[in-house]
């Protein structure tokens, strides 16, 4: 019986999200139909309609829907920064010591140390 719920619920979603795409298989599926029966066109076959109309018509009412659904449910909107400039620099490097080790690779190694800032605390007495 859980199963069955749980079935059922992930189709109504897909089916939901995917809505555009039902109409349009729906209307591959009844091409036939809808050119002989609904399309507004079907007296004038020069202009091979071939039930296009209907499924422009049907997608509209889709789009309405779904715009009216978004209207309902929408909330206010929020809006994050997600990347943060700085516009200000800070460089330490007159208190920076390079150290160059050599080495029979093309790259030597660099270590930069700043004095500044790794060293022991002091206490004030």
């Amino acid at each position: 019986m859980k199963n069955i719920f749980v079935i059922s619920l992930i189709a109504v979603i897909l089916l939901q999200t995917f809505s555009k795409v039902v109409v349009l298989a729906d209307y591959q599926a009844n091409k036939a139909y809808i050119m002989e029966f609904l399309c507004i066109n079907r007296d004038k076959p020069e202009l091979k309609c071939e039930g296009k109309c209907h499924l422009t018509k049907k997608l509209k009412a889709q789009h309405d829907s779904d715009k009216q659904a978004n209207e309902r449910g929408q909330k206010q909107e929020v809006q994050v920064n997600l990347f943060y400039q700085c516009m200000f620099a800070f460089s330490a490097r007159r208190f920076a010591t390079m150290v160059s080790y050599p080495s029979v690779y093309s790259c030597a190694y660099r270590s930069v140390t700043y004095h500044s800032i790794f060293h022991p605390p002091r206490f004030i007495v």
